[in-house]
């Protein structure tokens, strides 16, 4: 593993690394995780087959389709509580939603945070993924969280929305197109 690990940092033809807990067992991934390897498809599949999250959304890459590289669950009928990316940072989960039911509400909220000093990392702006409008903010303890409003109603039998990285700017911030 540390041979990996290092390798990974000095030379650009060594891959991506993962590590899928059901297959190495918890102690060998958790133990790969500090290396520098990831497991977003082991995370999903925690979420979905252990907590009964269903999969609203995921980004994929255009050369691999089955190289997921984003996933937005949900454990209710909204677009998504939860979202991971496979970032370069361990440990870390990507942001957690929290939904206020209106654009209007939405804005109180930035204004609310910014009155706080909150720090507000995005918006307010409208998504092309899961269609809302959003504030991205940082809480006390450095994680990440959204307040947004309107998207759509995720029933179980709802098929997952598939996006792909090459096309991914008007998902991700509908305006700017970045």
């Amino acid at each position: 593993l540390k041979t990996m690990a290092v390798s990974r940092l000095l030379f650009d033809n060594v891959g991506h690394i993962k590590a899928y807990w059901p297959m190495l067992g918890v102690q060998l991934a958790q133990l790969s995780l500090a290396f520098g390897v990831d497991d977003l498809d082991g995370t999903v599949k925690l979420f979905r087959e252990v907590l009964g999250f269903s999969l609203t959304e995921k980004i994929v890459t255009q050369a691999d389709a089955n190289f997921m590289i984003g996933a937005f669950l949900t454990c209710s009928n909204k677009a998504h509580d939860v979202s991971f990316i496979r970032q370069p940072v361990k440990g870390k989960f990507h942001h957690a939603s929290f939904e206020l039911g209106s654009w209007e509400k939405v804005l109180r909220a930035g204004d609310i945070l910014s009155r706080n000093k909150t720090s507000i990392d995005i918006g307010p702006t409208r998504h092309g993924i899961t269609r809302g409008e959003t504030v991205y903010f940082f809480d006390p303890s450095g994680n990440r969280n959204e307040v947004f409003a309107g998207g759509y109603i995720h029933y179980p039998d709802k098929p997952t929305i598939t996006w792909y990285d090459e096309t991914l700017g008007p998902a991700i911030f509908y305006h700017d197109r970045k």
